[in-house]
């Protein structure tokens, strides 16, 4: 009864067949288990996706697709998916990841090994040691910078209650935070915050300093998963200092950023910057390190991944050292994972209290992989 249901699912698709002259003939399923992922993917795969991987498949088959089909070769797509995400897709059909549901499951035609193995010819397509891979897309923290190069647009709310000259100060501001990739392991970024201050003296609101910044992922190796970035950003005085949006200067901010999976469950993050002002009457530079550690509980994309970080700030040539813990949840929404929120609690632990309490937040939106409303 299991092979005349596999027969029906390959007739439908229209998958079996292999051309012989002008005879088709049947493949058994002896044979497929002794096919490697090349012989799998031109036999039963290239019909939609074509023999080189670009998609480019006749139209009437095209049309049969709610979607169409997606480039193997362009190094962007075939790079940023994460393995374990193709074999979900593969063996469990494409509704699992929130995809087309024209792509079939094969969990049950196709051994586990095979599965991987038609996965790295897909890789094959591209140049693999160029790009930073999927598996390194590390869980989005809230202090540490993100190690991968990423495309993002995220809106990163804080808010913090504090004493300022006796009075109690509501301090609200939220990041536009944009970033996207370019040539093979470069990212530019732009952030743009806006701010409220309000207290017994003040209700103000106005955009604080711009801040752009370019990154690149000089080390990545998928299999250990671990990454390594060096990036450099620098804000420029847009805000108001009188009002307390900006620093009244240029900021100079160079940084590294690294990431390191345990196994599949524990993300482990960090990165330290320096934060400089050109006019050195405005401040000393400030050292800022911080630390993230996020548990990967859910099997898919979508579900609820607790963690905790670590932030500290060391002002150079004095003596000012803070540093607090932040309990945090991501939420990851869809099925892809590219929608999610994350919020957490900030608490000082060392160095006194520069505030009562801080709540750190973002809205993030992979907007590569798919739109706002596609993937639930």
């Amino acid at each position: 009864m299991k092979r005349k249901f596999l027969l029906l699912i390959f007739l439908n698709f229209g998958l079996i067949f292999a051309q012989q002259d002008t005879t088709e003939q049947v493949i058994d399923f002896e044979t497929i288990k002794t096919m490697n992922g090349k012989q799998i993917y031109e036999t039963f795969c290239a019909k939609c996706h074509g023999i080189d991987g670009t998609g480019n498949i006749p139209e009437e088959i095209k049309q049969s697709w709610d979607v169409p089909p997606p480039d193997f070769t362009d190094p962007y797509f075939n790079t940023r998916e994460a393995r374990k995400d193709w074999y979900a897709v593969i063996k469990y059909g494409g509704r699992v990841r929130g995809l087309s549901q024209t792509m079939p499951a094969f969990g049950d035609v196709f051994s586990d090994e095979q599965i991987y193995d038609v996965i790295e010819h897909i890789k094959s397509f591209v140049d693999q040691k160029r790009y930073p891979q999927g598996e390194l897309n590390f869980i989005r923290a809230h202090y540490v910078t993100k190690a991968y190069v990423e495309q993002e647009f995220l809106l990163i709310p804080t808010y913090t209650y504090r004493v300022e000259n006796g009075h109690n100060v509501n301090d609200t501001k939220v990041v536009l935070y944009y970033a996207n990739r370019f040539s093979n392991r470069f990212q530019y970024e732009v952030k743009l915050p806006v701010q409220n201050l309000k207290s017994c003296v003040q209700n103000t609101t106005g955009i604080g300093d711009l801040e752009l910044g370019l990154k690149y992922a000089f080390y990545d190796n998928y299999k250990n998963l671990s990454i390594l970035t060096a990036g450099f950003e620098f804000s420029l005085p847009t805000g108001s200092e009188a009002k307390g949006f900006g620093k009244g200067t240029v900021v100079l901010v160079p940084y590294l950023a690294g990431a390191k999976g345990l196994g599949e469950k524990i993300e482990l993050q960090g990165s330290v910057k320096i934060e400089a002002p050109v006019n050195k009457s405005k401040g000393n530079p400030e050292l800022i390190y911080a630390l993230s550690t996020t548990f990967i509980l859910p099997e898919g994309r979508r579900g609820i991944f607790p963690g905790i970080e670590l932030v500290g700030t060391k002002t150079l040539g004095a003596e000012e050292h803070t540093i607090s813990i932040v309990p945090k949840i991501y939420i990851a929404l869809t099925r892809r994972g590219h929608l999610a929120i994350s919020i957490g609690r900030e608490f000082p632990i060392y160095g006194g209290s520069p505030f009562k309490y801080r709540y750190v937040g973002f809205v993030l939106w992979d907007y590569v992989d798919g739109g706002i409303f596609s993937g639930w």
